[in-house]
């Protein structure tokens, strides 16, 4: 029973949250809105404990939530703008895990710049739906808008890659470029099939 009441308490929280977006007339985005009512239903004393086992939410969450804003993607806007979206997925993810790993460890001494880029890999892929969600409809041109949404369903391949090559330096102490940038190259599909357990 106790699920069945989360779950149902969770519906009104998504249903509420809708509602208020209305009211406010789209001043606010829609997940700005969802998120401050989760953290007051979890601030609050209302007794809301909700626990995931991560590998079923990625299983029921995340590959529906892809597919939909895979598809919802223009193929042609995609293909015209390959250079501008494999920049961002790629060179941006990498150029993000070395700044923010260098300034972790910088941070704090103690964690080991492995540890410090496996953090930074972890951070530094965007959120597939977070632009269309964030931004709202017609407040970012289109064409930038197709750019943020095709950088955003290949990022994860590039932060999976990093976060594997840091765990392994962290665990082995040694950390080879060349064989990271071919393996990155000849087997992506690899990289996606890798998972932490």
């Amino acid at each position: 029973m106790e699920v069945v009441s989360t779950v149902l308490i969770l519906l009104l929280a998504v249903a509420v949250s809708g509602v208020v977006v209305r009211l406010l007339r789209g001043l606010l985005p829609l997940p700005l809105v969802q998120i401050a009512i989760g953290a007051l239903l979890a601030w609050t004393n209302f007794g809301l404990y909700v626990t995931f086992d991560p590998q079923l939410f990625l299983l029921l969450f995340i590959p529906p939530l892809l597919f939909a804003d895979g598809w919802r993607t223009p193929k042609r806007e995609f293909v015209m703008r390959r250079r501008s979206i494999l920049l961002l997925a790629f060179a941006l993810v990498f150029m993000t895990v070395l700044a923010v790993g260098y300034f972790v460890h910088a941070l704090v001494p103690t964690v080991s710049l492995p540890i410090a880029f496996a953090l930074a890999a972890v951070l530094s892929p965007t959120d597939a739906v977070a632009p269309a969600g964030i931004a709202g409809k017609n407040r970012i041109p289109s064409h930038l808008m197709h750019i943020l949404e095709g950088e955003a369903l290949m990022n994860d391949a590039s932060g999976l890659v990093a976060l594997k090559f840091a765990i392994a330096a962290a665990l082995t102490g040694v950390f080879s470029l060349r064989e990271a940038s071919i393996s990155f190259v000849s087997s992506p599909q690899a990289a996606l099939r890798w998972a932490p357990r």
